[in-house]
C-alpha cells in the first residue's frame, strides 16, 4: 500500500539528482517522474544521452574503460 508512492517519490529524487548532475531541466524532470514514476527512466537516459552526444558531438567517445 505505501510501497507505490514511496517508489514514485524515490525514482523522482534519483531522477532529479541525476539530472542536476547532467546539466539538464532538473525540476521539470522530478515532475514528470512524480507523475509517471519509474517509466520515466528509459525516456530519462536516452535524453540525457542525446545531450551529451549533442553537447561533444557525434565523433566523440563517450565511454573509457
Amino acid at each position: 500500500m505505501f510501497v507505490l508512492p514511496i517508489l514514485w517519490l524515490v525514482t523522482a529524487v534519483g531522477v532529479y539528482i541525476a539530472a542536476l548532475r547532467s546539466g539538464m531541466k532538473a525540476l521539470s524532470w522530478a515532475i514528470a517522474a512524480l507523475i509517471s514514476g519509474p517509466l520515466l527512466v528509459p525516456i530519462f537516459n536516452a535524453n540525457k544521452r542525446m545531450a551529451i552526444i549533442k553537447a561533444r558531438g557525434r565523433g566523440a567517445v563517450l565511454f573509457h574503460p
